[in-house]
């Protein structure tokens, strides 16, 4: 079928079309990866996704061979259209190409002409989509949005690709600039790669695939489903299967408890559960090791815990032969010396600085470690587990001299950086109230213990310092000189406190315009962006190299996107790069100039005023020119006061105002009216914000 024809299907199949326009959001890839030296299709699900046409997909090997819209729900005019539609889709189901006959009297205005008159041009994949579109009606309370809109992609992936996980992302390229979508996980692998039978007509239930090992088995869980896989093993053989769900897509926003929760179960030829998980430790993804008791077929089950479904419960099964093996811990502070566990408790006095790798090898069990700090000397103990991908939930105590706790940590609050949703490593900070040897224990908050909860312990003097990641990992700056914000958020370690500084290399023409630091103590700021128009031939993504500094600490800066987790915590997944777009997001920012003298810092006391002035530069074609400025801080007005085309923008906080020094800005509307060249006069309008700058109240 043409793309035309396609885009014809498209516009009618979705009702929801005028909604999606206003946002973008990639919500899964099915399947989520693929076999190197094949050609496969993957169905994309999100929104706002029209217009996307290209492949953004990190590493080399992996080619877009085409982007088609894909069919969605099919909302007939009458019934008698319902009826047209279900048969001539059981015709070419059946390898026929013979339209059923129209009562036109009853039949109504055919909505979409020709479009649906074609199907026996579609290929099995995108005619699958057509009949699940027809024959299964959504729930309206199961529905989401955010996945309502489908591409089908056909990749080529090269038979020597680089096994492993990419970060895919679709690109438009068009007459409003560059944009791209937020990334998914996409994976490369070297083994045979099996789906679950796409839906079949005159609807069938789906069978059990049978699939061998080793191998990749993926599936998507639809309300109330369980997938059925079928793997034949000889009596005594060894297999595991390691779930990717969550993964995939971490956070689901608009569910509770906010993630795809899987579950496997092996089933032998009779029904009888041989073996079960419904995740690893604290990770919802599941693995599940199995042993054959018999030679035969077996049936591996997959659902969702609370028999949730829905097309972004996409799933991604590693099956292969022998048992599970947790990687090791990766090793943090890297600058600091390691000692074993043994070789430390056997000390009698640690000297400082060092790190203590372990295991809580049973339930019950407690490290103990001896070191020695002078009076008034600063130590930092801090516990390096469920960061690293181990199951200990980790407690940390400090005993004096005199044998008394003088400290003691649970959990310690932290970002939301990554998939860690339990900021459970213990994190103390003291000062030696005498000189002496003091011991340290750590244990399991809740007596746990095993092979796999392993430790890394730094004991330390502070190192303030910090990492800060920027949000959205694909950053859209307006060409017309605008402020375009994004989201700063700076982990800060061992007590540091000071101000943290941007600086922006190999930006192309990009640059940080206002306020270029995060206020000291703050986690969380704006910063902005503005660039310049460049010939359309020349635009390109930009990753560019944004770093944050202060004093001698410096570190760059890594992209990261926003996702909620169950109406309520806010996640930042990393990114692998860093990517700036320059497309059209508003027009006439360009037209206002703050006084070059401004520092972009305003203090204020309470009940006290402070001003900067912005100049308007007006333009020939626009009429009547309406411009309004906001600031939404608590406790703080604001009075712009206009002298010909320079506005005083003066900022007054209130007795009871707040005290704060955060980075805001101001945002204007900017409204006029302009005539055609055929004579009609039309109004337009625009809204933006002021390069962004610091606000203390005192």
């Amino acid at each position: 079928m043409s793309n035309t024809l396609l885009k014809r299907l498209l516009a009618g199949t979705c009702v929801l079309a005028g909604t999606l326009l206003s946002a973008v959001n990639l919500g899964y890839l099915y399947p989520a990866g693929a076999q190197a030296g094949t050609t496969v299709q993957i169905i994309i699900g999100g929104q706002g996704l029209w217009g996307y046409n290209q492949l953004s997909i990190t590493g080399g090997g992996v080619t877009l061979v085409r982007l088609q819209y894909a069919p969605g729900t099919f909302y007939a005019g009458c019934g008698e259209q319902y009826a047209w539609v279900r048969d001539y889709l059981r015709e070419v189901a059946n390898g026929g190409n013979r339209q059923p006959l129209r009562d036109n009297r009853n039949f109504g205005v055919w909505r979409y002409p020709g479009a649906l008159e074609q199907l026996d041009q579609l290929d099995p994949l995108m005619f699958s989509l057509a009949c699940k579109g027809v024959f299964e009606r959504p729930n309206s309370l199961q529905a989401s949005p955010a996945i309502a809109q489908k591409l089908v992609a056909t990749l080529r992936i090269a038979p020597d690709a680089e096994p492993g996980v990419r970060e895919f992302r679709l690109l438009t390229r068009g007459a409003g600039g560059l944009r791209a979508t937020n990334p998914l996980r996409f994976y490369v692998g070297k083994v045979p790669e099996f789906r679950e039978q796409e839906y079949q007509l005159p609807p069938l239930k789906r069978k059990p695939v049978l699939f061998t090992i080793p191998s990749a088995v993926n599936g998507q869980i639809e309300p109330g489903e369980t997938d059925l896989f079928k793997f034949k093993l000889g009596k005594g053989e060894k297999v595991c299967f390691a779930l990717k769900g969550r993964i995939l897509n971490p956070y689901i926003g608009d569910g509770v408890p906010g993630n795809f929760q899987p579950v496997l179960e092996i089933k032998d030829e009779e029904g009888k559960s041989l073996a079960f998980a419904d995740d690893n430790y604290f990770d919802p993804d599941p693995i599940l090791d199995f042993t054959a008791p018999a030679d035969g077929l077996y049936t591996l089950e997959i659902r969702d815990a609370l028999y949730r479904g829905r097309e972004d419960f996409v799933y991604r099964i590693d099956a292969f032969r022998g048992s599970w093996r947790r990687p090791p811990l990766p090793r943090p502070c890297p600058d600091l010396p390691e000692y074993c566990e043994h070789a430390a408790a056997a000390a009698k006095a640690l000297r400082l600085p060092l790190l203590i790798s372990g295991t809580v090898s049973k339930p019950g069990e407690v490290k103990t470690f001896c070191f020695r700090a002078e009076k008034g000397q600063s130590v930092v103990a801090e516990v390096f587990a469920r960061r690293q991908g181990s199951p200990l939930d980790s407690l940390l105590k400090i005993l004096g001299p005199d044998g008394k706790v003088i400290a003691c940590n649970d959990d310690f609050p932290r970002p939301n950086f990554g998939l860690n949703m339990q900021h459970v490593d213990s994190y103390l900070c003291f000062k030696a109230p005498a000189s002496g040897i003091y011991q340290v224990s750590l244990a399991d908050t809740a007596g746990a213990g095993g092979k796999d909860y392993g430790f890394f312990l730094r004991l330390d003097r502070p190192r303030p310092d910090f990492r800060v990641c920027a949000a959205p990992s694909a950053v859209l700056v307006s060409m017309d000189r605008g402020a375009d914000q994004i989201t700063v958020v700076a982990e800060r370690m061992d007590g540091f406190k000071g101000e943290i500084f941007f600086e922006l290399k190999d930006a192309d023409n990009f640059k940080i315009t206002g306020i270029n630091s995060i206020p000291p103590g703050a986690s969380e700021s704006i910063i902005a962006l503005s660039t310049t128009w460049v010939h359309p031939s020349k635009n390109m993504p930009v990753l560019p190299e944004l770093y944050a500094y202060s004093g001698s600490i410096r570190h760059r800066v890594y992209g990261a996107d926003s996702a909620m987790q169950a109406f309520a915590y806010t996640h930042y997944i990393p990114a692998r790069r860093l990517m700036f777009l320059r497309c059209w997001l508003h027009g006439n920012a360009d037209l206002f100039t703050a006084d070059p003298k401004f520092t972009h810092r305003i203090t204020l006391k309470r009940g006290g005023s402070a001003e900067y002035s912005v100049n308007h530069l007006p333009a020939k074609a626009h009429k009547e020119p309406k411009i309004t400025f906001s600031l939404d801080v608590k406790g703080v007005t604001l009075k712009p006061v206009r002298k010909g085309n320079t506005f005083r923008l003066v900022f007054t906080a209130a007795k009871d105002a707040p005290v704060c020094a955060i980075n805001t800005a101001v945002k204007v509307n900017y409204q006029y009216k302009y005539r055609e060249r055929n004579g009609t006069v039309r109004t337009g309008s625009s809204t933006f914000f002021l390069p962004p700058f610091r606000l203390t109240v005192r």
